[in-house]
């Protein structure tokens, strides 16, 4: 009987899935332009799921954070980019927020 319970359990955990963590907007509003630094940025957020370089020297860093409920019946995701000058400092940022509850 225990050993049903606990596959039951491990079905119904991997029926809900979560990746990353919510941004939210307390450490939005600490992101600031022009002071905000990479640094800063990688203690709030943790290491960034993209990095990109752009031709005039910005770099584009990128968060995400999503949560999808009990067999895809609901899904919350987050999206945060933020584009950083050649000194490592923000330019400014994006937010995307999805949901279907």
């Amino acid at each position: 009987m225990k050993k049903i319970l606990a596959v039951i359990a491990a079905c119904v955990l991997a029926a809900c899935s979560t990746y990353g963590k919510p941004v939210t907007q307390a450490q939005l509003d600490r992101i600031k332009q022009g002071v905000t630094t990479k640094d800063d940025l990688l203690g709030s957020f943790g290491k960034p799921l993209v990095t990109a370089r752009n031709s005039d020297g910005t770099q584009v860093m990128s968060w995400g954070y999503a949560k999808v409920g009990f067999a895809g019946s609901s899904y919350t995701n987050q999206a945060l980019s933020v584009v950083l000058d050649a000194s490592g400092k923000v330019v400014s940022f994006t937010t995307t927020d999805t949901a279907n509850p």
